[in-house]
């Protein structure tokens, strides 16, 4: 049977360089061409980010204390060596690459009109995990940086602050952060997806950070309203068990949480496919 489906025909490759009001556009359509489909992967990636505040809530009955426990801490981590924080955090972000690199690839057969199917999606992310790791580490090299050094000062410095100081690496992300879906989407080694990344970035790095910061000021209210879904739930429960409040944040976050991750990615596909055919265009390979 043909792959090609009913899908909105014409969402990629882009018949030309895109305007910043139309990469958005076409971002949406994107995201809204794949959000039903996506949901199984967005889904759990957002429940997989919940694992560690559920983790800690279970084992040491609240959401903010940590401890290595009898079962995990004893039988399988040497004392003095890495506790199950630690563990539980690699396992989320190793896990994380995997479920990413399937949503894109989704995402992807998506925008070319093709049915996405999970036999071939599975496959080729579990393939490609290895390298995923690589690549994504290089594209998202930055941020984790920022991440890292936030969980160390985050107790002798606010906050704002932080963001602040942080806002100038928007501009090295931007250049890198083209390699995502240079490796998943074009089939790149994970040095070549950055290489690329690189060469078709540098020159539209104002492009992208536009396109991150308006993506991340919509991400930013649906984060605000799981969190006054939350405030508002909060009342109801009294003083239920800790455990049960939670399962519903994390339930909370899941919802939310399942659509901005698809149209992150789906920005970033658009914004790639555009970067791509202006340097084509650049380079006299493109008419």
């Amino acid at each position: 049977m043909d792959r090609a489906s009913s899908l909105e025909p014409g969402l990629l490759p882009l018949p030309r360089p895109l305007m910043a009001g139309e990469m958005l556009d076409a971002a949406f359509r994107l995201f809204r061409a794949s959000l039903l489909r996506c949901l199984p992967y967005s889904g759990l990636t957002i429940l997989l980010l919940q694992m560690p505040t559920l983790y800690a809530t279970l084992t040491s009955g609240g959401p903010t204390t940590y401890r290595v426990t009898h079962v995990v801490g004893r039988s399988l981590v040497p004392s003095g060596a890495l506790n199950d924080r630690t563990l539980v955090y690699i396992a989320v972000l190793l896990l994380g690459v995997l479920l990413i690199g399937a949503l894109t690839l989704r995402m992807h057969e998506v925008s070319r009109g093709l049915r996405p199917r999970f036999r071939t999606e599975i496959p080729t992310a579990l393939k490609r995990w290895p390298t995923a790791i690589i690549a994504t580490t290089g594209a998202l090299l930055f941020p984790l940086v920022l991440a890292f050094a936030a969980s160390i000062v985050r107790s002798m410095v606010p906050a704002e602050v932080i963001v602040v100081l942080g806002t100038p690496l928007l501009w090295p992300t931007a250049i890198l952060v083209p390699a995502l879906p240079a490796f998943w989407c074009d089939g790149l080694g994970p040095f070549a997806a950055i290489a690329r990344s690189v060469r078709v970035a540098r020159r539209g790095t104002w492009r992208v950070v536009g396109a991150l910061f308006t993506t991340l000021c919509i991400v930013t209210v649906f984060y605000v309203l799981a969190a006054i879904g939350v405030g508002l739930l909060s009342p109801a429960f009294g003083s239920a068990d800790l455990v049960v409040i939670a399962i519903v944040t994390s339930l909370l976050w899941i919802v939310f949480g399942a659509i901005g991750v698809p149209f992150v990615l789906a920005v970033l596909i658009v914004a790639y496919e555009d970067l791509k055919l202006r340097d084509a265009e650049r380079r006299g390979l493109w008419a």
